[in-house]
């Protein structure tokens, strides 16, 4: 978002994933005893709207993913031979206020040669996973919730940004991506609903 005001200073930019999510812990990790395919549904959005473009270049990754947990046999975009859909929302939530704060913070701290300190960006996530494993079946729903936070300019000596610093923003997204499938597939797979 704040290289959106000052797109000329875009090496100065920082991003981060938030540690408060992190991976699902190997004592957390539930895994079924016999997996099922699943066919997932996929869209990311922003507040609530689609936005196909992000969509398209992160499915994989969120497919990818899926696959790695071995939560289900197979993970496919077509319907399933037993019914199973697994619907994943990923939605960017935009808080205009903090976003009108980060650009006028990064214009000053473009301006003022660092002499203003830098500027701090935070991007929120809300994903809801809704899994139906048959058609018919009452549906299992879990809700994450992530933030990933850029940083722009010479940020001052008592600010502590509560992330894992990533070099390229591509790698912080999908870090956090992978983040979130996987505490929403075991939060899943983890409900007293699901089969067993």
């Amino acid at each position: 978002m704040i290289a959106l005001a000052l797109p000329s200073a875009a090496h100065a930019i920082k991003v981060y994933v938030d540690n408060t999510l992190g991976e699902v812990k190997p004592e957390e990790k539930v895994t079924p005893a016999k997996p099922v395919p699943v066919q997932v549904l996929f869209e990311f959005q922003r507040d609530g709207a689609p936005n196909p473009k992000a969509t398209k270049v992160t499915k994989a990754w969120v497919l990818d993913a899926l696959k790695a947990t071995g939560d289900f046999s197979e993970v496919v975009e077509t319907p399933t031979s037993n019914g199973a859909v697994l619907s994943i929302k990923f939605n960017n939530i935009v808080k205009k206020d903090e976003l009108d704060k980060s650009k006028g913070d990064a214009f000053k701290a473009g301006l003022g040669f660092g002499l203003f300190g830098g500027a701090m960006a935070t991007d929120y996530y809300e994903v809801t996973f809704e899994y139906v494993a048959a058609t018919g079946a009452t549906p299992i729903k879990t809700v994450v919730s992530h933030k990933l936070y850029t940083t722009f300019g010479k940020q001052k000596k008592d600010v502590v940004i509560p992330g894992t610093q990533y070099k390229k923003v591509d790698d912080a997204v999908k870090a956090l991506m992978i983040q979130v499938i996987n505490r929403g597939a075991n939060n899943i797979v983890s409900d007293p609903a699901f089969p067993k």
